[in-house]
């Protein structure tokens, strides 16, 4: 018979032991001259914890699950977004081995030094310091921001999609996106930090500019001005004046233009039918759609891409 202390010992060793935290250095990931790398994930549980010589950012897309990062956990879910520090050590868990709830990561990975050059080059031009200070994290921090709106989903889109396409000028099409969404991301946590506390309304939704990134990246969607208002914590005429404001338009003006701007870039870069192209911008009667259109833009649909493709 084993002595009480030589079952203890025998416990401690049958505990399986954390797997060791995987180093990603620079050449993992990154080719040639171009400072960033994009790609987009669907985590399963084939990897295991790691760090990285690099910063990161991971936009999570779509699903639920679990962020690990360091000895804390956090549940992650569609609009959670992360900057990673070089040294953090992190990995993301789907919520179960099903499948039926993927979680769909962006990570853009950034060599710190390219950050570095960015900040010198406009400190000349600008006052804005405190902007890049969210990439100045120590190794073991990170930041977490929940974008409920997914206002930085079509900057990750667009990112992905000029690194994978790499047409001419991809290059400066991503560094000018990425300074783009710095400056997003900023704005956001400043919003954040200046409405905490405040009970049932988030600064994205007290934040008219904001506001209207919403409607923007939902004009296809049905938006009412009613709606709007409440969520923006504001009344109806208040909602209309501020609206106004910022815009220079009517809220029903200003989403028609929007719709209608939409619809040309499908026009001119898609093959689709008019009709879905009505449908694909919040038109359900495609002959108000018509009449929007040439209201707008002083000829139909039909000829609109007819004269933009000879």
């Amino acid at each position: 018979m084993e002595a009480d202390g030589d079952v203890k010992n025998s416990r401690v060793m049958n505990k399986a032991k954390k797997a060791p935290v995987h180093h990603s250095p620079v050449s993992e990931h990154f080719r040639g001259s171009l400072p960033l790398f994009v790609n987009r994930y669907n985590e399963g549980f084939e990897l295991r914890e790691h760090e990285h010589e690099y910063l990161e950012m991971v936009y999570v897309m779509s699903g639920e699950g679990y962020h690990y990062v360091g000895s804390s956990m956090e549940r992650t879910s569609k609009g959670c977004l992360y900057i990673l520090p070089v040294g953090t050590s992190h990995i993301l868990r789907p919520g179960d081995t099903s499948g039926k709830n993927s979680l769909i990561v962006y990570n853009l990975c950034i060599l710190p030094g390219f950050i570095g050059m960015l900040k010198s080059w406009l400190s000349s031009y600008s006052s804005s310091g405190g902007l890049w200070s969210i990439y100045d994290g120590e190794p073991g921090s990170h930041i977490a921001l929940l974008d409920k709106a997914m206002r930085f989903r079509e900057p990750f889109e667009q990112l992905h999609r000029e690194f994978e396409e790499q047409k001419a000028g991809y290059e400066t099409s991503m560094f000018s996106i990425l300074l783009q969404l710095t400056v997003q991301i900023s704005r956001q946590m400043e919003a954040a930090d200046e409405y905490s506390g405040k009970a049932g309304i988030s600064g994205m939704h007290r934040d008219m500019s904001g506001l209207l990134d919403y409607v923007n990246q939902h004009i296809a969607e049905p938006l009412t001005l009613e709606r709007l208002a409440a969520e923006a914590g504001l009344s109806r005429r208040h909602f209309i004046r501020r609206f106004q404001q910022l815009t220079g338009m009517g809220f029903s003006g200003y989403l028609q233009h929007k719709r209608i701007e939409l619809a040309c870039r499908l026009l001119l870069e898609t093959g689709d039918t008019i009709e879905n192209i009505a449908k694909s911008t919040g038109y359900r009667d495609l002959t108000h759609f018509r009449q929007m259109f040439r209201r707008i833009m002083g000829t139909c649909p039909k000829d609109y891409r007819k004269s933009g493709k000879s």
